[in-house]
């Protein structure tokens, strides 16, 4: 099965790595668990996990925030 990694799968939802783990970081979305190699955790992104987060994001409404926040 072949998989990708955080920015490969990042460039594949449409979206900056660090939104990616924004969203992670925040709940929002349903991320891999990380797999720890030497000191670095890498997250293995399948198609499927891509494909749930670009529903996701479809889901996130564009444009100027109502309470005047970026």
């Amino acid at each position: 099965m072949k998989t990708y990694t955080t920015t490969e799968a990042a460039a594949q939802i449409g979206v900056s790595r660090q939104t990616l783990f924004t969203w992670i970081e925040n709940n929002l979305i349903v991320a891999p668990k990380p797999v720890t190699m030497g000191r670095r955790s890498i997250r293995f992104w399948t198609k499927a996990d891509i494909e749930r987060v670009r529903k996701f994001k479809g889901t996130l409404r564009t444009g100027p925030r109502k309470d005047g926040k970026k």
